[in-house]
């Protein structure tokens, strides 16, 4: 009788598993393959923060902690390519949150839910349509959470 149980877990076990590596394949493999697609019109690296707009963010050497549940970090603002999609990467390391929110902005544009994702991990990645002039990064949702933002990679194609 025993048996039988571990077994049903075991089997909802490597059914979810099996589901995240295909769903998590796919959306990698599709992103890949748009940008395989397209031509690259524009590329920006950035691994010093030092320009970018914080609020409720306090920083000491190379982390930064949140003051409150909703700390943010604006990007400068970057060149319009005419882009039909924008890729961008993030690598940050965040101490007691599992959460980030991303968000993206066209020219003219402000920051609003509709054009951000909420991700989880070390690596962000994410293709988007349009012509990105902005990112904003919520890096935690509560107050105190230690992070350190390693890069943020945009791409921009046609």
């Amino acid at each position: 009788m025993l048996y039988k149980a571990y077994a049903g877990v075991i089997l909802v076990f490597a059914t979810l598993v099996l589901y995240s590596v295909f769903i998590f394949d796919r959306d990698r493999g599709e992103q890949e393959w748009r940008q395989a697609q397209a031509e690259r019109t524009a590329e920006f690296v950035f691994t010093n923060f030092e320009d970018w707009t914080v609020y409720n963010i306090s920083k000491k050497e190379s982390e930064w902690t949140s003051t409150t549940n909703d700390p943010i970090l604006i990007g400068p603002s970057m060149e319009i390519s005419q882009a039909k999609q924008t890729y961008f990467r993030i690598q940050l390391s965040v101490n007691g949150e599992r959460e980030v929110q991303v968000f993206w902005r066209g020219a003219g544009e402000s920051f609003s839910e509709a054009k951000s994702k909420v991700f989880s991990g070390k690596t962000i990645e994410s293709m988007v349509d349009g012509d990105v002039e902005q990112l904003r990064i919520d890096p935690a949702m509560k107050p105190g959470a230690d992070f350190i933002m390693q890069e943020v990679r945009i791409e921009k194609y046609r």
